[in-house]
């Protein structure tokens, strides 16, 4: 087997290990918090221009509502998805075609890709690797779809979790771990790919 096989099977390994945390690790984390202050604020304006409270006890109402001070975040959403728990959530919620399309990129095609991949290469010598070859060609054209998903995860949780943004509520949003393994994953598939797929400079 040439080096620049085996090199890319060793890639093409080690990319599908990163590929199983990047799969089950959080990918993005989620964090909303609510503004005690503001909610106050907002709550001693309702109150007030509610149109409810007598005029004579309006100077009563305002005094005790001014003398109520509250300070401090409150946490009303903390998550951390992974592309599988995404997944999982998505066909809960009655979106099984996003659902299987993330299922469908991110695990079958992977799948389908490193064993056609290895076949082709391991089984060269029996003569039929050219099929496998093949086909591993076509699917490799669907190798940046991974990033895809990955995008509408984001998209999808980033949208969901701004779509009540004010100066009430606020939203932090950060990346975890899960994907830089699928960026990992993502990276080195593609080099593993070019090797495995390349013909030996001596064979040209």
């Amino acid at each position: 087997m040439p080096l620049q096989h085996r090199f890319g099977l060793l890639l093409l390994l080690i990319a599908y290990g990163l590929l199983i945390p990047g799969l089950t690790e959080p990918v993005l984390h989620i964090v909303t918090t609510l503004d005690k202050a503001v909610l106050t604020a907002l709550g001693k304006e309702a109150i007030v221009s509610s149109g409810s409270i007598p005029s004579f006890l309006m100077p009563m109402t305002k005094e005790v509502l001014d003398s109520i001070e509250v300070t401090g975040l409150m946490t009303i959403q903390d998550t951390a998805k992974s592309i599988l728990g995404t997944s999982r959530d998505l066909w809960q919620e009655g979106n099984g075609f996003v659902a299987g399309l993330i299922l469908l990129f991110s695990v079958l095609i992977p799948i389908i890709k490193i064993a056609l991949l290895a076949s082709s290469v391991l089984f060269k010598h029996l003569g039929w690797y050219t099929r496998p070859r093949y086909w591993s060609g076509v699917l490799s054209k669907w190798s940046m779809a991974d990033v895809f998903v990955m995008a509408l995860i984001i998209s999808f949780l980033a949208i969901k979790a701004s779509a009540s943004s004010s100066g009430l509520v606020d939203t932090q949003m950060s990346f975890e771990v899960g994907f830089y393994y699928f960026v990992g994953y993502c990276l080195l598939s593609i080099v593993a790919t070019q090797l495995l797929l390349s013909v030996p400079s001596k064979q040209v």
